[in-house]
C-alpha cells in the first residue's frame, strides 16, 4: 500500500467522509477568473485579497508539491431533529450552524491527518485552512475530483450533494492527483437561479457574493432598507438555493455526531437571543459557526427578524434596545417597531429623541417622524 491510500484509508478510520488531492499549481486558470470578479465588486470581502497567494499554494508553503483535499457531509433530514423547542419568535439558523463549528470539526480531521502522515513521511511539511485559508477550496474540490460545480457555484457530490464542508493541506509531499469529475455537470435546472431571493446568482455559476443574503447576514455594516424584509427570520445563513436543488434529492445523510444541534436549536429562540448575557453568548455559540460574527451581529439579525414579523406582541422585547448603548442596535430597532406598526413605533420614537444623542440615530428619527420613511 502506497502513502496514498494508507492516507485515504486512515481518512476514513477518523471519519472523513470524502477526500482527493490535486497538485500544488500555480493554478493560472483561476487568475483571470479571480481578477475579474475582484474588479467587478463581486466578493465577499472575506476572501485572501492577494490574488498571488490565491493562485499559488507556494506563496503559502515554499515546498508545496501537492494538496489534500477533504469534506465532510452535514446533511439530515430536518424531520429526524430531536429538539423540543418551539419559541413563538424564533429565528432560522442555516445548517451550517445547526452543530459544532464545522472550522473545529474539519481542523480536528486534518491535524489528524497530519499527525498520521508524519509517522509516515520524514520531513514532513504542511498548512491546513478549513473556509480561512489563502486557496479557493471549492476549486481545489473540484480539481480533487471531490464533485464539480452547480449553477450556485456550490461544489456537488454525486452521494453527498452540496450540503459538504470543505478544508485543505498543503503539503510538500509528492502525491499523485486526482481527476476532477469531468463526466459530471449540474443538472441547469434553473431552480437556484429563479429561488434566489436576492438573485445573487446571476446566471449559471454567475454569483455576486454582496447579494447573498448568507453573505450580508454575516457582514457587520448596516443592511440595505431593500433587502430588510427579504431576509425573513433568518438570522444566519441562507439555504435556499440548496434546498430546491435536485442533485440533493435521495443524498446520503451526515454520520458526524458533531453537526447535530446540542443546546442551540435549529430554530434560535429570538427573545432569549436579545437578552443574552455575554457568558451565555458565549455557552451557545462559542463553538458554533454563527458565533464567530459576535453578539451584536447576531442581535441586529434577531431584531430583523422580529420585525419581519410584523407581530405587535413582539413590541415589548423591542421597546427596551431603543435605549440600547449601541447606536446600530437603536437603529435597527427604529425599523423593526415601524415595520410591525407604524403608530406605536412613532409614540415610542417621539419619547426617546430629546434624550438621542447620536447623530446617525436621530437623523433616521427624523425621517420617520417626517415621513420620508415608509413603513415597509
Amino acid at each position: 500500500m502506497d502513502l496514498k491510500e494508507k492516507i485515504i484509508d486512515h481518512s476514513k478510520h477518523i471519519g472523513i467522509d470524502l477526500i482527493g488531492f490535486t497538485d500544488a499549481g500555480p493554478f493560472e486558470d483561476l487568475r483571470q477568473i479571480l481578477t475579474e470578479r475582484k474588479e467587478q465588486g463581486k466578493l465577499s470581502g472575506f476572501e485572501e485579497k492577494d490574488i498571488e497567494l490565491r493562485v499559488d499554494p507556494k506563496k503559502t508553503l515554499q515546498g508545496a508539491r501537492s494538496i489534500i483535499v477533504i469534506a465532510m457531509s452535514y446533511y439530515i433530514d430536518k424531520e429526524k431533529l430531536q429538539g423540543d423547542e418551539n419559541p413563538r419568535f424564533y429565528g432560522e439558523l442555516a445548517r451550517i450552524a445547526w452543530g459544532k463549528d464545522y472550522h473545529i470539526v474539519l481542523m480536528d480531521k486534518l491535524e489528524g491527518l497530519a499527525e498520521f502522515i508524519a509517522k509516515e513521511y520524514d520531513g514532513f511539511e504542511y498548512e491546513s485552512f478549513v473556509d480561512t485559508g489563502p486557496l479557493v477550496d471549492r476549486y481545489l474540490a473540484n480539481r480533487a475530483g471531490i464533485g464539480f460545480y452547480g449553477y450556485n457555484s456550490a461544489i456537488i457530490n454525486e452521494n453527498f450533494g452540496s450540503w459538504i464542508f470543505l478544508g485543505y493541506m498543503i503539503t510538500n509531499i509528492p502525491l499523485e492527483g486526482d481527476k476532477p469529475l469531468t463526466d459530471k455537470n449540474c443538472l441547469g435546472c434553473n431552480l437556484c437561479i429563479e429561488h434566489c431571493p436576492t438573485s445573487a446568482i446571476e446566471g449559471p455559476y454567475e454569483f455576486d457574493a454582496n447579494k447573498c443574503l448568507s453573505n450580508i447576514l454575516q457582514q457587520r455594516k448596516l443592511v440595505s432598507k431593500e433587502v430588510l424584509p427579504i431576509i425573513g427570520n433568518k438570522i444566519y445563513g441562507c439555504d435556499i438555493c440548496q434546498d430546491v436543488c435536485p442533485h440533493n434529492l435521495d443524498i446520503r445523510e451526515m454520520t458526524a455526531e458533531e453537526f447535530m444541534p446540542v443546546g442551540l436549536s435549529e430554530r434560535a429562540d429570538l427573545i432569549r437571543l436579545l437578552q443574552v448575557s455575554n457568558r451565555e453568548f458565549n455557552s451557545l455559540f462559542g463553538e458554533n459557526a454563527a458565533g464567530w460574527i459576535g453578539k451584536k451581529a447576531l442581535q441586529r439579525n434577531a431584531i430583523i427578524a422580529l420585525g419581519n414579523s410584523k407581530d405587535k406582541d413582539a413590541i415589548p422585547y423591542l421597546k427596551p434596545l431603543l435605549k440600547d448603548i449601541r447606536p446600530d442596535i437603536r437603529k435597527i430597532t427604529i425599523w423593526a417597531l415601524y415595520n410591525i406598526d407604524p403608530e406605536t413605533a412613532a409614540k415610542l420614537v417621539s419619547d426617546i429623541r430629546d434624550s438621542e444623542r447620536d447623530k446617525d440615530v436621530l437623523e433616521i428619527i427624523d425621517e420617520y417622524l417626517n415621513g420620508k420613511l415608509s413603513d415597509s
